[in-house]
């Protein structure tokens, strides 16, 4: 009997190509049945007035027909959750279409701290093209009719419950990018067990390795302008195009900046994280607190508000006046 899809969402800088390139695949008991085009083109991408399930359900079919014996089936996809450049509008009508596509299916939600992800979804925005300093990136709410980032769609409670609602609370997983750092073997086995995957025996040779390409938050500011006179999925018609990114200048610029003598003189400098730090300071402590109800048992230490609400309480009720 083939275990229940599993429906990866994101969020997008969350280790989801490693997920996808190092652990769903056949040596560890989980087999991806669809890919990020098949997503887009029947989940994303379909206008509300015309969208219907059955495109992504034959896809989906195809893919589980050819599954071996135990393999788990997985959809993972980040662009489910919405685009973070964008403010991840239409999260919600994706998470509704994926209920009627499979309503039977088990959902996995990656996540990581506000305060880590936000440089990485700028990154990954200058990796894209993006030319807008991280200042304005982060206030940035587009013209009349545009959308540009938007913080809610880092208030994770909103979409984790949105998925309880939708799916049931014991068919919804939300992992921690954190918990992978700290106990890969650990949170792997977890999610395994949650899928149903009796393959599942370890990690294999191998798996541990990062994937995907990154650049340090010390180029962000040349990476950026160099993207001025590179053609690119954010930027396609530049008026000087003096290559591609990420290839060309860009490529070139960023290896530049990841080795000596650059990355020892410019390595300790962090201004996007220092960026976030001051811009978002206690604006996520309360989802946070409200993810923790939705998740009991689930280590959120680290995350903006978790811990210091709870210190903030023991030291009141310790307090003479709260005694008194």
């Amino acid at each position: 009997m083939t275990e229940p899809l599993l429906i990866h969402v994101g969020y997008h800088k969350t280790a989801t190509t490693w997920m996808q390139r190092r652990l769903f695949v056949p040596a560890h008991g989980w087999r991806q049945v669809a890919a990020h085009a098949e997503a887009f083109a029947h989940v994303v991408a379909p206008h509300g007035l015309v969208w219907r399930p059955a495109p992504m359900q034959a896809a989906l079919a195809e893919g589980i027909a050819a599954l071996a014996e135990g393999e788990v089936p997985v959809l993972s996809s980040e662009i489910l959750s919405g685009l973070p450049f964008e403010g991840g509008r239409d999260s919600d009508v994706h998470a509704e279409r994926l209920a009627r596509i499979a309503p039977d299916a088990r959902i996995l939600i990656s996540i990581r701290s506000q305060l880590k992800i936000l440089p990485s979804v700028y990154m990954q925005y200058v990796l894209r093209g993006g030319t807008l300093p991280w200042t304005r990136f982060f206030e940035d709410r587009g013209e009349l009719g545009y959308f540009g980032f938007d913080p809610a769609h880092f208030e994770y409670d909103r979409l984790v419950g949105l998925y309880q609602r939708l799916f049931g609370a014991g068919n919804v997983h939300v992992l921690t990018q954190e918990s992978l750092q700290r106990d890969m073997d650990g949170t792997v086995a977890r999610l395994a067990a949650f899928c149903g995957n009796a393959r599942y025996a370890g990690l294999a040779p191998g798996a541990r390795q990062p994937a995907g390409v990154s650049y340090p938050e010390h180029a962000a500011g040349v990476l950026r302008r160099i993207n001025h006179v590179q053609a690119s999925t954010l930027n396609p018609w530049p008026v000087v195009a003096l290559g591609r990114t990420p290839g060309g200048l860009f490529r070139l610029a960023g290896a530049a900046m990841k080795r000596w003598p650059l990355a020892p003189l410019l390595g300790s400098r962090r201004p996007v994280t220092a960026h976030v730090a001051h811009r978002f300071a206690g604006v996520f402590e309360d989802s946070n607190a409200r993810l923790a109800t939705l998740l009991p048992g689930t280590d959120l230490a680290g995350y903006p508000g978790i811990g210091r609400k709870a210190d903030r309480g023991a030291a009141a009720q310790a307090s003479p006046a709260a005694t008194a």
